[in-house]
């Protein structure tokens, strides 16, 4: 009798059941993790955008004082360039470069750094047509 209730008292999991728990887990980890790199992605390019729009901003005020825009200068080092950008923060992960585009805007360029954390986030670009603003794009 003894043996008999010393059986009914054991409780625990089956190995089945251990199995089910795992693959439940693993179904949730191959959902959650794509998800979360590009929500990490998505804030990377929004670092980007926000250090292009102070690069915009001062390229549109350098056009009202002097009637041109700057291309081809270094916007990280405020001390370097004539639009006075501080990126230092955004240069950590972020190489920033402003061309020209034809006579009339400019095209800036945010690249991600070698061994910066914004690497797999893709190259971010601002078009600027002054003749044209609805040719303005950002891609991506």
């Amino acid at each position: 009798m003894k043996r008999n209730q010393m059986k009914r008292n054991q409780t625990g999991f089956t190995l089945m059941e251990l199995m089910v728990v795992i693959v439940i887990v693993a179904i949730l980890a191959a959902v959650a993790v794509p998800l979360y790199i590009n929500y990490v992605n998505d804030a990377r390019r929004t670092e980007a955008r926000g250090a292009i729009g102070a690069i915009i901003t001062a390229e549109q005020v350098n056009f009202q004082r002097t009637g041109a825009y700057l291309v081809g200068l270094n916007p990280v080092n405020p001390t370097q360039n004539a639009l006075g950008v501080d990126l230092s923060d955004a240069s950590n992960n972020w190489t920033f470069s402003v061309a020209a585009n034809g006579n009339v805007g400019f095209i800036i360029t945010a690249t991600p750094t070698q061994g910066g954390q914004a690497l797999g986030a893709g190259v971010v670009s601002y078009t600027f047509d002054r003749n044209n603003p609805q040719n303005n794009a950002w891609n991506p």
